[in-house]
């Protein structure tokens, strides 16, 4: 069995082990839960998390990603209204022709990488033969603009939608609600992750009168997907704290974030590394032993043509350190961007 089972007394939450179930876009249970649901006519919720039809493409000869020339990320694509796919970077909105061969080893394997909503809405349309609507985040994140699509969501039976609705649709009840990918947030390098994707589920499951959910995931294990399913924010939070108290960050430490960016690579490492080797210094001479100071580049290395690095500084009372050195080495005359209280260190 590929699933395990998590009762509440109005609510079934079935957690879907996908790594048996690896070439598969449905798991065996969700597919088996649409076809019933379809033909008894209930309203299905499908949560995608990511618009338009798939991440990127990948050779798979070389393994080679096509990636924007301006950023550095992985060109994402789409479908036109006339179904011919294209591709564009999400960051600066540059857009792209598909090619069938690689780029670097020109090899006609050439496949695209994971699902998203075109995608799910082509796959339902082929195998159930049932048409779906697709809703974005922006459509429906005021309630202005939910009551001028409401009557087209009520109008159809099954939902593709990007994100969570901070609160449900009056008048429109769910039979079932699938996330198609658990752990969305999980995949992203930052201290808040877990905090962000418990979120998500736990938000889900609380806030909405529907029955049954289906929560597919390749991390069956994560604290974050697990204590969500149990709806327990305690255990969460004990299991959060423990995990930011062994790797030293908020609330048990201040952070700060100090980001550079520049078009020329060789002068960003220039300018980065002096600053890093002054806060060295200070941090040595000033009596400083305890502050933990490392560069990094963030999630995303390039954007619109520049290269981006981070230092990152933490401490528990880091705030008498930022003070002096950034009095001392002039920071913010250096362009410097100074985040003191970061969200996140992407």
């Amino acid at each position: 069995m590929n699933y395990e089972q998590f009762k509440h007394w109005d609510k079934n939450i079935f957690l879907v082990d996908m790594t048996k179930e690896k070439s598969k876009i449905f798991s065996e249970l969700t597919e088996k839960w649409l076809n019933k649901y379809i033909k008894e006519w209930k309203k299905i919720w499908i949560i995608v998390n990511k618009k338009w039809y798939s991440s990127w493409v990948i050779c798979w000869d070389c393994g080679y990603i096509p990636k924007c020339k301006k950023c550095d990320v992985p060109i994402a694509y789409h479908l036109d209204e006339s179904w011919q796919e294209f591709g564009i970077c999400h960051i600066c909105k540059t857009t792209y022709n598909k090619s069938w061969c690689c780029e670097n080893c020109w090899w006609f394997d050439v496949k695209n990488y994971w699902t998203w909503t075109q995608k799910i809405q082509e796959i339902i349309l082929e195998k159930f033969k049932k048409k779906s609507i697709i809703i974005e985040s922006e459509k429906v994140n005021s309630p202005n603009k939910i009551s001028k699509i409401y009557d087209e969501i009520k109008s159809y039976q099954i939902i593709i939608w990007t994100s969570l609705l901070t609160t449900p649709i009056k008048d429109i009840d769910f039979d079932i609600i699938i996330f198609m990918n658990a752990d969305i947030w999980l995949n992203i390098p930052d201290f808040n992750s877990n905090y962000n994707n418990f979120l998500f589920l736990y938000d889900t499951f609380t806030k909405h009168k529907t029955n049954n959910f289906i929560i597919q995931s390749f991390n069956t294990e994560s604290y974050s997907i697990r204590n969500a399913c149990k709806l327990s924010f305690d255990e969460f939070k004990k299991n959060e704290l423990k995990f930011r108290e062994n790797y030293n960050y908020p609330p048990y430490t201040e952070m700060c974030v100090i980001l550079y960016k520049n078009e020329i690579e060789d002068k960003l490492f220039t300018k980065v590394n002096k600053l890093y080797q002054e806060l060295l210094f200070i941090k040595e001479t000033g009596g400083f032993k305890d502050i933990e100071i490392f560069s990094t580049p963030p999630l995303i290395y390039k954007m619109f043509w520049k290269y981006r690095y981070n230092i990152i500084l933490k401490w528990k009372n880091l705030r008498q350190f930022m003070d002096q050195s950034f009095e001392k080495l002039k920071i913010f005359e250096k362009w410097f961007k100074i985040d003191r209280e970061p969200q996140n260190i992407i």
